[in-house]
């Protein structure tokens, strides 16, 4: 792919290639979970201390959701069908509890960081149903990085990707979709929501990720790895209201290109 990028130490790479050839994977991991390890276990914990946008974000992902995957949500609202999801790089439940849990029967969550996969099945394992429609309820969660997880074949309606791209090298990221690809059942779809940069990739060596372009959709970086995975993009659309000097966030739904 032909895109350059920076870190915040000053190194730039002339391509992703470059990126991946020099960084350790093992250490590359390990360096994004100890740093989740000592991040607060709460909403503005895993907002980076912008636990105040949880509203928008939810807002613009609802939206979105019922954008690209409405006639499915209708139906299950309709008790037409039973629907299920995943929430990847799921922190402490906030995408669950507040948006995924609204809309499917049951969610599963996978989530490398133990104290915050605890804090969810704390906030949602144990408690009853009350505010979920129709006893929707949260029903397995994995500690376990998305490097590693190999979603549960034939069972998700909707796999849901929220700033949680970012920590996966391309050849991971693309496996991963792979793997959920096959996850999916029978007119599923993939939602990614992912910090984006208008040129290159900028790599953030304190947590060990990577913000990746998205200015032109006919050479995005995203786009390319989506490709590659097999994947086809149906919609796409930007957050609104994030303060500026943040970064832009996309969000992409995506169904197999086969």
């Amino acid at each position: 792919m032909d895109a350059a990028g920076v870190d915040d130490c000053g190194n730039v790479f002339n391509t992703p290639k470059e990126l991946w050839e020099q960084a350790a994977e093992a250490q590359w991991y390990t360096k994004a979970v100890d740093y989740w390890d000592q991040q607060e276990a709460s909403d503005n914990g895993v907002l980076g201390g912008y636990g105040h946008l949880s509203a928008a974000d939810v807002r613009d992902s609802r939206a979105f959701l019922r954008k690209a995957f409405g006639a499915a949500l209708a139906e299950a609202e309709a008790g037409q069908r039973q629907l299920a999801a995943l929430d990847c790089g799921a922190g402490v439940g906030r995408v669950t509890e507040q948006l995924l849990l609204q809309h499917f029967h049951e969610v599963d969550l996978v989530e490398p960081s133990a104290h915050l996969i605890e804090e969810a099945r704390q906030r949602l394992g144990s408690r009853s149903s009350a505010g979920m429609p129709g006893g929707h309820r949260a029903v397995n969660f994995f500690q376990q990085g998305l490097e590693q997880h190999h979603p549960l074949a034939g069972r998700y309606d909707v796999i849901w990707l929220q700033w949680a791209a970012l920590y996966l090298t391309d050849v991971d990221l693309i496996a991963f979709l792979q793997r959920s690809a096959a996850a999916l059942k029978a007119g599923g779809m993939l939602f990614i929501k992912e910090n984006v940069t208008d040129k290159g990739f900028i790599v953030d060596r304190s947590d060990a990720s990577v913000t990746r372009n998205a200015n032109h959709l006919s050479h995005q970086y995203y786009v390319q790895l989506f490709e590659r995975a097999g994947l086809r993009m149906t919609h796409t659309a930007l957050q609104k209201d994030f303060p500026k000097g943040l970064f832009k966030v996309r969000m992409y739904a995506l169904k197999s290109a086969s």
